[in-house]
């Protein structure tokens, strides 16, 4: 059950993030055509660059959550596989993400009150209400928490590529006979 509801989570998230890049990628495209090589620096959509730049909250919020499911942040393993005995290196871990899962769920909660707030106001170039991108960061740390959460329960992300390939390697070497992986 979690495993299709994350599924569907998940393919939100990619297809958010593929379609505000391409738009992201084809307004600028067009802006630089506009800009360069139109009569006397025409600029059809001077809203443009405004949307571009805000925008890109999206991409980075949706991109973030999508860098914790997949372990691609920074972390300071190397310093506490070095220093830190492994068994409190464990405790070390599990209080870090309580105390970012209790950071997200406060930026979550009034992340979404702020874009609630912003509903009645516009952009400075077009009638569109900023609360479309505020809501970039609720949503981006609702994700984050999901993920995050899931780390928690399970020690390491259960949906990332990296433990479906290990999962997968698994399966296959057990359907092979002792014959066939010395092969392998």
């Amino acid at each position: 059950m979690i495993k299709k509801i994350y599924g569907v989570l998940d393919k939100i998230r990619s297809t958010g993030i593929i379609s505000v890049f391409s738009f992201m990628l084809i307004l600028s495209l067009l802006q630089i055509f506009l800009r360069y090589f139109s009569f006397m620096g025409f600029r059809l959509f001077a809203w443009g660059d405004e949307i571009v730049r805000l925008s890109s909250i999206w991409v980075v919020f949706l991109a973030a959550s999508l860098g914790v499911k997949e372990g691609a942040h920074l972390s300071v393993a190397f310093f506490l596989e070095k220093y830190v005995p492994k068994n409190i290196i464990v405790i070390i871990q599990k209080v870090a993400n309580v105390i970012v899962i209790a950071s997200l769920a406060y930026l979550t909660y009034y992340g979404s009150k702020y874009a609630i707030n912003a509903i009645g106001k516009s952009l400075q170039n077009i009638t569109m209400s900023i609360a479309w991108f505020y809501a970039a960061i609720p949503v981006g740390c609702f994700y984050l928490l999901i993920d995050y959460l899931l780390i928690l329960i399970y020690g390491e992300h259960p949906f990332s590529r990296k433990k479906l390939k290990a999962n997968e390697e698994i399966e296959i070497s057990e359907e092979t006979t002792p014959t066939e992986n010395k092969k392998i």
